[in-house]
């Protein structure tokens, strides 16, 4: 996300009286809007509108105006020592948002009209600034996060197109597979939250691939039960490759889990029923369904019906009926 792309004027008018108490309470107000996450530009504008309506609040404003990219130049205050160019006078007062690393302000809140009638003092002044360095604060920092959170993905996902290079026949692969779960995850109505955990999962299920040997793992003949047990791994390898990322807990956990079979059979855990991650049951139908429909060193790609057919014999064994049932629902309207 860029601040730059953003160019909105908006305003919001707060008619709710408020408590003196209330009102002097500024991180109290503040505390729900800091909570939230900012990760696009909505998330973002609707970020600097609460911050807008919560201005209003604590100064018992008639109105407050979110202005991005105005060119407007304001004086320092005389009555205050702040790095800010702010202005004020017995009716308004302007903040500027500074964030780091932009030439000019990202905005401005404009605050307009007491509405006991009283002028605008220096304690408003120093509400309004706390709430607009609290507020750029929150932003750099989500979109500081952001930016390591985009940069590590890229990372890793690297790693799986190694991987798949390693093997023409697997090629794109991943990417397939986070088409289809996403296509089931929709059909179940899963949340946003679900979906983006399901989309990394997805791209990532395979990659502990990459400490497998390529003996192994692209091997033309069958495997020997020495192999099977070292292609097993790669799921555990994988999970420990984004153990150490934090925002990536429950991802990892996909990651161990997507070979887990319905009935109990599967490794390394042994899960069974709902004591495998719904999204973990997700991937594996959609895995499965992959690697059926490509072509191997082995043997031929299988048709879309037969490969669904092979998937609807081994629900209640391999994978979760539900799932299956979603994932032919999707097929056969053909998204």
């Amino acid at each position: 996300m860029k601040v730059q792309d953003l160019h909105i004027e908006t305003g919001i008018y707060n008619k709710r009286e408020v408590s003196k108490e209330f009102k002097d309470e500024t991180l109290s107000i503040l505390y729900n809007i800091l909570k939230a996450d900012i990760d696009d530009v909505s998330d973002l504008e609707n970020f600097l509108q609460n911050v807008v309506q919560a201005s209003a609040s604590i100064v018992s404003a008639h109105s407050s105006k979110l202005v991005l990219f105005k060119e407007k130049e304001l004086e320092q205050s005389p009555v205050l020592n702040a790095p800010e160019k702010i202005s004020r006078t017995d009716h308004s007062i302007n903040i500027p948002l500074i964030l780091r690393g932009l030439d000019h302000p990202m905005g401005y809140i404009e605050v307009n009209g007491k509405r006991d009638g009283t002028p605008f003092d220096l304690r408003d002044v120093v509400s309004l600034l706390m709430m607009g360095r609290q507020a750029t604060l929150k932003i750099e920092n989500d979109l500081f996060y952001r930016g390591i959170y985009d940069n590590m993905l890229e990372m890793l996902n690297s790693l799986v197109n190694i991987i798949e290079s390693r093997d023409p026949y697997i090629r794109c692969h991943s990417s397939r597979v986070t088409h289809y779960a996403l296509t089931i995850a929709k059909d179940l109505d899963l949340s946003v939250e679900e979906m983006n955990i399901i989309r990394i999962s997805s791209l990532l299920h395979d990659i502990g691939k990459i400490g497998i040997p390529d003996s192994i793992l692209i091997k033309e003949g069958n495997l020997t039960p020495d192999e099977w047990d070292i292609i097993r791994t790669h799921s555990l390898i994988g999970e420990n490759i984004v153990k150490p990322l934090a925002f990536l807990v429950k991802e990892g956990e996909i990651i161990r889990a997507h070979h887990e079979c319905y009935d109990g059979s599967g490794y390394p855990d042994g899960l069974k029923g709902d004591e495998i991650p719904l999204s973990a049951r997700i991937i594996a139908v959609a895995d499965s369904y992959d690697a059926m429909t490509s072509h191997r060193p082995y043997r031929k790609a299988k048709s879309s019906s037969k490969s669904l057919q092979e998937i609807e014999e081994l629900q209640c064994i391999k994978y979760d009926p539900m799932i299956v049932q979603s994932f032919k629902r999707c097929l056969e309207n053909k998204v």
